[in-house]
């Protein structure tokens, strides 16, 4: 029984040295290739920049200029610099491929759009179609908040209104407000505002337009009503 468990474990570690070996083998035959092509390129480049001198010679000895040669670095040095420039090439490639992917996006993404349009109050787009986008016409949704002119109707209350309230300042004895208010079809631009002329109680009175201002007529001159506690203007 001790037997076979010692034999059991001498297999194992002899299947083990095994799979060592066979890798430590492949690592040395893929070093010795790439030292193999190494050793060709270096001898390549080696003859490349003794060439390049040459010709270089040649040119400062008949220009009789000094001589400067190109200096050959070691083969270590060759391929650390070579790594280094391969790694930056595929840097640059990646950059170069990103920036075109970008800007392939850019335009695709640009003769894409399609602006929204409002029409019937309603966002569309007019993506799939060859027609042209229809706007409606705009229009304020605001009432005009401008002072208008109101009628001789309207003007006719607001004096009766400003006779009941302030028969007293006006002279008058007792309220002429219940009596006859006149329209005498004329308008007169007064303090620069156009006024509807009327008659009541033995007077005439100015009212604007707009009913912005009222005025009496003393000795042929318009004077402006001062309103006392007026609570409003329609009864």
């Amino acid at each position: 029984m001790v037997y076979f468990i010692h034999t059991y474990k001498e297999g194992t570690a002899l299947s083990k040295e095994t799979k060592l070996a066979k890798k430590e083998a492949k690592a040395a035959k893929k070093a010795a290739k790439t030292e193999k092509s190494q050793a060709s390129a270096y001898a390549k480049l080696v003859k490349n920049i003794e060439k390049k001198n040459a010709k270089a010679e040649k040119k400062a000895n008949k220009k009789n200029k000094p001589f400067v040669p190109t200096p050959i670095p070691t083969q270590e040095e060759a391929f650390a610099a070579s790594e280094g420039s391969n790694a930056k090439k595929i840097i640059e490639m990646i950059i170069l491929l990103l920036l075109i992917f970008y800007l392939g996006y850019f335009c695709w993404m640009f003769y894409n759009y399609a602006a929204p349009t409002i029409i019937n109050g309603q966002p569309t787009t007019s993506e799939g179609s060859n027609e042209p986008a229809v706007y409606d016409r705009y229009e304020n949704p605001h009432e005009i908040t401008t002072t208008p002119n109101y009628s001789v109707s309207e003007a006719k209350a607001y004096l009766k209104q400003v006779l009941h309230d302030n028969w007293k300042t006006l002279g008058y004895s007792s309220d002429p407000s219940g009596g006859s208010i006149n329209y005498t079809s004329n308008i007169e631009n007064v303090n620069n505002a156009d006024c509807y002329i009327f008659t009541a109680g033995s007077k005439t009175y100015a009212v604007s337009t707009r009913l912005q201002s009222a005025y009496v007529k003393s000795n042929g001159k318009w004077e402006p009503l001062t309103f006392h506690e007026d609570n409003y203007l329609f009864g």
